[in-house]
């Protein structure tokens, strides 16, 4: 369970010097959470920046990942997000917490294959049960405003060049149908599951569910606007409450996002010229 100096990096960055004492006494609180919930750790798991995941096995048999983050709020808004949906066969399930640790254990998923190697594959039953398979809780989450202002803030940061493209999409956040928004709804997140698929690490707020379906129709592989307005067109045909041109307006304003990520070419062209719009 030792932790690479990339790790640390990664979570100073994000947490501040506060991390590494965190990650220092990491494997004394793993071990702790093991002996409690009867784990036995096989593998750290690579995640990205906020948590540290292991692949563990259970008393039974079964397969699960402990989760824990320095944040606890982070730990405690995915805990609100998960009961909220829990209704859904589309998200993963919780089996047990420790907010004041940070921890989250959640039941593996079965096959856990991503489908970001399916391009054209649009999730139509996930998007539709976490609109509809919900509880949508009063208190405990953030507004959707805080987190497209938090993304506005890593793009300048990421390219300060870009800076006068960013922001626009805050506004949008109080229109459209109010909800709960997963707010991190790619292919890295859904899996395959064995009765179909799930989502998995919600960055859960309160605002415009429109944002969710983002990622579903600025793929990768759209570098065109009638590419895009066909996805959109193939989206709304299914889901037929979405309203097209809304979609189209919150892939203006969150192309720069994307665009800030990627190398010169012509993607990045096509997003910046759409982030113009």
């Amino acid at each position: 369970m030792t932790v690479d100096d990339s790790i640390r990096r990664k979570f100073t960055v994000r947490f501040g010097p506060s991390a590494v004492a965190w990650l220092d006494a990491l494997p004394a609180l793993v071990e702790s959470l093991c002996a409690r919930w009867d784990l036995t750790v096989e593998q750290a798991v690579a995640v990205g920046g906020t948590s540290r995941v292991y692949r563990c096995r259970r008393e039974d048999g079964s397969r699960a990942f402990l989760k824990l983050t320095p944040d606890r709020e982070v730990a405690a808004t995915e805990l609100i997000a998960l009961r909220a949906w829990r209704r859904s066969p589309h998200m993963v399930d919780v089996l047990a917490d420790d907010l004041d640790a940070g921890a989250l254990l959640l039941p593996a998923i079965d096959p856990g294959t991503m489908i970001e190697d399916e391009p054209d594959l649009i999730p139509f039953e996930v998007l539709r049960s976490l609109r509809e398979d919900v509880d949508v809780p009063a208190t405990g989450l953030p507004h959707l405003s805080e987190r497209v202002k938090f993304m506005a803030e890593l793009t300048i940061r990421r390219a300060p060049e870009l800076e006068s493209l960013t922001g626009k999409g805050i506004e949008l956040t109080y229109g459209g149908p109010q909800g709960l928004v997963h707010g991190d709804l790619h292919a890295r997140n859904v899996l395959r599951g064995p009765h179909g698929l799930v989502a998995i690490d919600p960055r859960p707020t309160i605002g415009d569910v429109t944002f969710d379906l983002v990622d579903w129709v600025l793929t990768p592989t759209v570098d065109t606007l009638a590419e895009l307005e066909r996805r959109i067109t193939r989206l709304t045909s299914d889901l037929s409450e979405v309203d097209g041109d809304r979609v189209l307006v919150w892939c203006s304003a969150l192309a720069v996002v994307i665009a800030a990520t990627l190398p010169p070419g012509a993607q990045r062209d096509f997003l910046l010229g759409l982030a113009g719009r």
